[in-house]
């Protein structure tokens, strides 16, 4: 005998009140020993299918929290199959198959569901998230002390060498050679490292991209200033003879004297 298949839609609710419809195929024929029941007995075999389908649907799944039918599926199609084929043996049909394809939450419902499973998401990301932050903020700050140290490392071993440089030109450049440096005040060195400073900061403005001094730059025909391809940005600086002396003199009223107390600054 050859094997029908009838496709049900079925509007029930979960247990925790959320309405859904869910999508039932059930594979029939008619009992080859029963061929009298199953011609005689019903008008309608399919509207009898429908029927005590609708029935079973109706009364298993209230009982049953949403997750719990998504989860239960199989033993939902199981329990409609052994009711279905109680009922219709008497009629002369065998049922092969009931199956429940397919579960339709409300669209408000699935969305939300969606949410909550993001948002747990979320919250299992976030500690792991916050320490990335917190590794990346501490290494850029040890990059930074790191960074910091080294300069001022630098800083000081240039100015060391300058005051030596100085001491080694002096002492060459006198006849007697051994007490010549005691010639050079401490004033003196002082101007010096400050001038060498002041000179460094030029150096470091004229430096970065964008950033026009206000004194002239030569480019050749045909160059174009390199000061001028980045964003314009006007910095003037007084740039003047007097403009070292007067580092000086703050640094020595910084110091609370205008006489550094030191016997020679090239005793280094």
């Amino acid at each position: 005998m050859r094997i029908r298949q009838l496709d049900l839609n079925c509007e029930t609710k979960s247990k925790d009140h959320v309405f859904l419809r869910v999508h039932v195929s059930i594979q029939f024929q008619a009992n080859s020993t029963h061929l009298f029941e199953s011609f005689y007995s019903l008008t309608s075999p399919t509207r009898q299918l429908t029927t005590h389908t609708h029935d079973i649907i109706r009364s298993t799944l209230p009982q049953l929290d949403l997750d719990d039918i998504f989860s239960s599926q199989d033993s939902i199609a199981l329990e409609l199959h052994r009711s279905l084929n109680g009922v219709m043996n008497q009629y002369g049909f065998l049922i092969h198959h009931a199956l429940i394809t397919k579960i339709w939450p409300n669209d408000h419902v699935k969305e939300s569901m969606n949410e909550v499973e993001a948002s747990k998401r979320m919250k299992e990301a976030m500690p792991e998230k916050a320490e990335a932050v917190r590794i990346k903020l501490v290494k850029d700050a040890e990059a930074l002390a790191e960074r910091a140290h080294l300069n001022g490392v630098g800083v000081a071993r240039e100015r060391r060498e300058i005051a030596r440089g100085m001491k080694d030109v002096t002492v060459e450049s006198t006849p007697t050679g051994s007490h010549s440096s005691e010639a050079i005040s401490s004033k003196g060195v002082m101007d010096l490292l400050l001038l060498t400073q002041y000179f460094d900061v030029l150096s470091d403005l004229s430096g970065h991209r964008g950033v026009k001094k206000g004194f002239p730059t030569a480019t050749g025909p045909g160059q174009e200033d390199e000061h001028e391809s980045g964003p314009s940005t006007s910095l003037f600086v007084t740039h003047m003879p007097e403009t070292v002396a007067q580092l000086s003199a703050t640094a020595r009223k910084c110091f609370g004297s205008d006489t550094v107390q030191t016997e020679n600054l090239l005793d280094l």
